[in-house]
């Protein structure tokens, strides 16, 4: 009984090698940031897998401070990102206090989510930011918004 086990699970290892692959695959996210109105503190971005928690209780995060800026671009990497859906909220952090300032509930500093949805009062679903990483390096580009600024 033992050998026949052994046997079948070889016979699918050797058949279907990707089943093995595609537990711990991993990519490289390239995010290119477009619409910066300064170069002031750091771009920083909130990621989550689950619409657990979404957007205010980001499952990982990451922060980049803001250079090399040209025509309000600015591109970031995310490496070992494993396959999956992912959906993230984006915060441009000009005075690099780790949180979105506001006056009378408008945003002063600037804001995007992945999928770029259409802009309204609240925070966009997980669904409408979702997307998938199934390929070893993808791109994907994030428009931020400032309030009062046409953007």
């Amino acid at each position: 009984m033992n050998k026949l086990l052994i046997i079948t699970t070889l016979l699918c290892w050797v058949t279907n090698p990707s089943l093995l692959s595609q537990s711990t695959s991993t990519a490289t996210l390239e995010i290119k940031f477009t619409g910066i109105r300064n170069n002031e503190g750091y771009i920083t971005v909130g990621i989550n897998n689950t619409p657990e928690g979404w957007p205010r209780e980001p499952q990982m995060s990451d922060r980049w401070k803001k250079q090399h800026i040209e025509a309000g671009v600015f591109t970031a990497k995310i490496e070992d990102l494993k396959y999956g859906t992912y959906a993230i909220s984006v915060l441009d952090d000009e005075n690099i206090n780790e949180e979105m300032d506001m006056f009378i509930g408008i945003p002063k500093e600037g804001w995007g989510f992945s999928m770029n949805p259409p802009f309204k009062l609240s925070a966009p679903k997980f669904e409408a930011c979702s997307f998938l990483v199934n390929k070893p390096y993808m791109q994907i580009t994030i428009n931020l918004r400032y309030a009062g600024k046409g953007r």
